[in-house]
């Protein structure tokens, strides 16, 4: 089975999320561990946010992270 792209990079988002689930992830954080684009990285985040799989916290101190619990994702 091949993944798209941004598929691919969908799940590697929601992977280091949950992996470090103790604090919110950086997007520049992300980009940096796949190098990948921010800008990439957020036209990826909104579908997944829009399913409610990520929550995006704003400002300073923000970042993302699991909307719910890594193993109710499937």
């Amino acid at each position: 089975m091949r993944l798209t792209r941004q598929t691919n990079y969908a799940m590697r988002i929601l992977m280091y999320c949950a992996a470090n689930s103790d604090r919110l992830s950086r997007i520049p954080e992300i980009a940096t561990a796949y190098s990948v684009s921010e800008l990439f990285l957020f036209k990826i985040l909104q579908p997944l946010v829009e399913a409610g799989l990520v929550e995006t916290v704003r400002g300073r101190n923000g970042g993302v992270r699991l909307g719910r619990p890594a193993e109710q994702i499937s």
